[in-house]
C-alpha cells in the first residue's frame, strides 16, 4: 500500500493492480517462466514460484504481491545458482558466499543459501580444509603456505590446525622436503653451500620452517636414493 503526504494530511493510496496476460517457458532455462503484465512489464521466475503463488493468466497482483514473489523467487534463484557452483567445484563457506555476491546476489540470500547448504552437507568446512590441504601438501607446499591459503578461504584457527595435522599424520615435513629433494634437486648431497642455500631458499618459499628443513638436509645423507 502506497502512503502520501499532501497539504500536511496522510492519504491512502491502494496498490495498483498489475494483471498477468501471458505465461511463457523460457527455452533452454531449465524450470524458468517469463511473466508478461498488462502494463509491458515482464519477470522470469522459477516454477516453484508460480505454484507457490498460484500464477495464473488473468489474475491482478498487487505492487506488494510482486513484491513478495520478487523476494521469494530470488530465494530460490541463488539456491539454484549455489547448487551449480558446488556441483562443479568444492568450496569454503566464505569463498561461496563471495561468488554469490559477485553474481549480484544480496549478502542475506547469499548467506541464506550458504547456510541451507551447510546444512545439507553440500559444504563442510572441516572436510573441505583437510581435502584442500592434503592436495596442497601433494604440490609441495609447506605448513606456512598451507595455513596462509586456508585462512585465505576463511576457514576457522581451529579448523586450520586440525588441517595441518592431518597432514602431518600421512608425512611429516622433513620427510616431504626429503621426498622433494629427490626429484627436484638430484644432484644435492649437503656439501655444496651455494647448492644447499638454493634448495633452503626454494623450501623456505614454498612454507617450510627452517627448522625442517634444517632437520631435512641432515637426514637426507641417510636416505636411499632410488
Amino acid at each position: 500500500m502506497s502512503v502520501v503526504l499532501r497539504d500536511c494530511k496522510t492519504v491512502v493510496l491502494r496498490d495498483i493492480k498489475m494483471k498477468i496476460v501471458r505465461i511463457e517457458k523460457i527455452k533452454f532455462k531449465k524450470n524458468m517462466f517469463k511473466l508478461f503484465f498488462d502494463n509491458s512489464e515482464s519477470l522470469m521466475v522459477f516454477a516453484d514460484t508460480i505454484v507457490k503463488f498460484g500464477l495464473r493468466t488473468e489474475i491482478e497482483i498487487s505492487e506488494s504481491e510482486h513484491k513478495d514473489l520478487v523476494s521469494y523467487d530470488k530465494s530460490n534463484s541463488v539456491m539454484s545458482d549455489a547448487l551449480v557452483l558446488v556441483s562443479k567445484r568444492s568450496y569454503s563457506s566464505k569463498t561461496l558466499h563471495e561468488r554469490l555476491i559477485q553474481r549480484g546476489y544480496e549478502s542475506l540470500n547469499a548467506a541464506k543459501a550458504v547456510k541451507r547448504l551447510e546444512e545439507l552437507n553440500y559444504i563442510n568446512d572441516e572436510k573441505f580444509s583437510k581435502v584442500y590441504a592434503a592436495y596442497l601438501s601433494q604440490k609441495g607446499k609447506g605448513e606456512f603456505v598451507i595455513k596462509a591459503e586456508l585462512e585465505k578461504q576463511g576457514i576457522s584457527k581451529d579448523l586450520v590446525q586440525d588441517a595441518l595435522e592431518s597432514v602431518k599424520m600421512k608425512l611429516e615435513p622433513y620427510e616431504q622436503i626429503i621426498k622433494i629433494l629427490k626429484t627436484k634437486f638430484k644432484k644435492f648431497n649437503g656439501k655444496d653451500k651455494n647448492e644447499t642455500r638454493r634448495a633452503a631458499a626454494f623450501f623456505l618459499r614454498r612454507g617450510f620452517s627452517s627448522e625442517d628443513i634444517a632437520k631435512a638436509f641432515r637426514n637426507y645423507s641417510q636416505v636411499t636414493l632410488h
